[in-house]
C-alpha cells in the first residue's frame, strides 16, 4: 500500500486510491525545525508551516524560557520574527535572547526581528492614568485583541526572504475575561493570520488561571499543542515534564520528557517517561 492515501468518490462508491509517488515531498519543505532535538524528533522534524501552536502550562513551568530558546534557534535559521512582549517588557526579552548569544541589536537593524512591547505600553498607560483610572480598565484598554491584529498586519503582508515566525508571550491577559465563544473567534482569527503570513505562530497560555472552557477552546482549535508541567513540589523554577499533545499531521500525543532549566537554557532528557 502506498504511504499516503486520499479518499475519492467514484460511481457512488468510496474508494481509497494511492497517491502517485513524488520525487520531492513538499511537506518536508514546510516544516520549520525547532533546533531542539527532542521536539524535532516527536514532531517529525519540526513545526509545520503554516501552523498555530499553543504552548500551555501553569505559571512557572518554564514556557517563556522555552519560547526564548526557540526564538534564538529560529533566528539562527534565518527566520523573520515578530515578538509580542506581553508578560515582560521588550528589554527583558532582549536580555534573555542575548543570554543565548543572539546579536539582538544587529538582527533588529537587519529587519529580521521586531518587538511589539505591549507590556511597556500598559505601564505607560498606568503611569498616565493613575489615580484617575481603575487598574482593571487600564488592562482592558491596553490589552485589546484588535491591537494584536493591527501590529501584525504589516508583518504578515511584508515580503521576506526567510520563513516567518510570530510569538505571543502570552495571550493569557486577553483571555482572562473572555468567554469561550470569544476565545474561539480569537483563535480562529490568529489561524487566519498565520495562513496569510505562511508563518509559524507560537502562543503561550497560562493554564489554571483562565476558565477551563477557555483552555479547552484554545487546545482544540490550535494546529498544535505543547504542554509543560512543573515538577510537583517545586517552589522555584527548576524543571518539569513536556509533552507534545498534537502537532501537524501527527494527532498522537508524545510521551513525556523531563526537562531541567539551567543558566545555559533548557536541558531535556533523551529517555521518555514510562
Amino acid at each position: 500500500m502506498a504511504p499516503f492515501e486520499l479518499e475519492h468518490l467514484s460511481g457512488g462508491q468510496r474508494k481509497r486510491l494511492p497517491l502517485k509517488p513524488s520525487p520531492v515531498d513538499h511537506r518536508v519543505e514546510a516544516v520549520q525545525p525547532t533546533g531542539i532535538p527532542i521536539l524535532d524528533k516527536v514532531s517529525g522534524g519540526g513545526i509545520p508551516r503554516p501552523s498555530s501552536v499553543a504552548l500551555m502550562g501553569p505559571i512557572g513551568s518554564g514556557k517563556s524560557s522555552l519560547v526564548r530558546e526557540l526564538v534564538a534557534n529560529f533566528l539562527r535559521q534565518g527566520c523573520q520574527l515578530l515578538y509580542y512582549c506581553i508578560d515582560d517588557p521588550a528589554d527583558v526579552v532582549r536580555l534573555g535572547l542575548e543570554d543565548h548569544h543572539i546579536a539582538v541589536t544587529r538582527i533588529e537593524e537587519e529587519g529580521r526581528l521586531e518587538f511589539v512591547d505591549m507590556f511597556s505600553l500598559g505601564a505607560q498607560k498606568l503611569a498616565e492614568s493613575l489615580p484617575k483610572m481603575d487598574p482593571g480598565d487600564i488592562l482592558e484598554e491596553t490589552l485589546r485583541f484588535q491591537d494584536l491584529l493591527s501590529y501584525g498586519r504589516s508583518f504578515a503582508m511584508k515580503p521576506t526572504v526567510g520563513p516567518k515566525v510570530i510569538v505571543m508571550d502570552s495571550i493569557t491577559p486577553f483571555f482572562l475575561l473572555a468567554e469561550a465563544r470569544r476565545v474561539y473567534q480569537y483563535v480562529q482569527v490568529m489561524r487566519f493570520a498565520t495562513q496569510i503570513a505562511r508563518a509559524v505562530t507560537i502562543s503561550v497560555l497560562h493554564t489554571e488561571v483562565v476558565d477551563v472552557n477557555v483552555e479547552n477552546a484554545t487546545a482544540n482549535l490550535a494546529d498544535g499543542v505543547i504542554e509543560m508541567r512543573k515538577r510537583q513540589g517545586e517552589v522555584l523554577l527548576k524543571g518539569g515534564t513536556l509533552k507534545v499533545l498534537r502537532i501537524g499531521r501527527n494527532p498522537t500525543p508524545s510521551r513525556g520528557y523531563f526537562y531541567q532549566i539551567t543558566q545555559q537554557g533548557i536541558v531535556f532528557s533523551n529517555t521518555p517517561m514510562f
